[in-house]
C-alpha cells in the first residue's frame, strides 16, 4: 500500500526516462495474447492473481484452478522455447498451501525465491496473524 506523493511521482517519472533510453517494450497484457513465434527474444514477468488469494479480481470465482492451470502451461511453454520467465506468487496463506503451484515448481525443477517482506503497514495483512503469508518469485534460469 502506497500513497501517491511526491517521491513516488518522481521515481515513477525516474523510471520512465530510463526504460525509454533502454531497447525494452513493456506490455500489459493477457499472457496468452502473447505470440510467441514473433517474440523469440524476450522475458516473461508473471504476476497473477494468487490463487490462494481473496481480492475483488478473483471475487466471482475470476481466477481460478483452471486458470492457474492454463499460465502454468504457458510457463512450460515458454521454458520449453528457451524464453526465461519469471513467476511471482504466494505458496502458502492463512494456513493454506498451494499445492498445484508447489506440485508444478518441483516436477519441473524451477528455481524458487523466497520474498522476505514486512507488510506491517498493510491493510490486508491481520495484524495477529498467526499464519504467515509465503510470497515467492518461481524463475527458470
Amino acid at each position: 500500500k502506497r500513497d501517491f506523493n511526491c517521491i513516488l511521482r518522481k521515481n515513477i517519472h525516474y523510471f520512465g526516462a530510463k526504460v525509454q533510453k533502454m531497447n525494452v517494450t513493456i506490455r500489459h497484457s493477457d499472457f496468452s495474447d502473447i505470440d510467441l513465434e514473433k517474440n523469440k527474444n524476450i522475458f516473461v514477468y508473471c504476476d497473477p492473481p494468487y490463487l490462494l488469494g481473496l481480492a475483488s479480481y478473483n471475487e466471482n470465482n475470476a481466477w481460478n484452478e483452471n486458470e492457474e492451470n492454463k499460465l502454468l502451461s504457458f510457463l512450460l511453454t515458454l521454458n520449453k522455447k528457451g524464453i526465461k520467465f519469471a513467476l511471482s506468487n504466494v505458496i502458502e496463506h492463512k494456513g493454506f498451501k498451494n499445492e498445484l503451484l508447489e506440485k508444478w515448481i518441483k516436477e519441473n525443477k524451477f528455481n524458487v525465491h523466497h520474498i522476505n517482506s514486512n507488510y506491517k503497514n498493510s491493510n490486508y495483512q491481520l495484524k495477529m496473524n498467526k499464519f504467515k503469508t509465503k510470497e515467492i518469485l518461481v524463475t527458470n534460469y
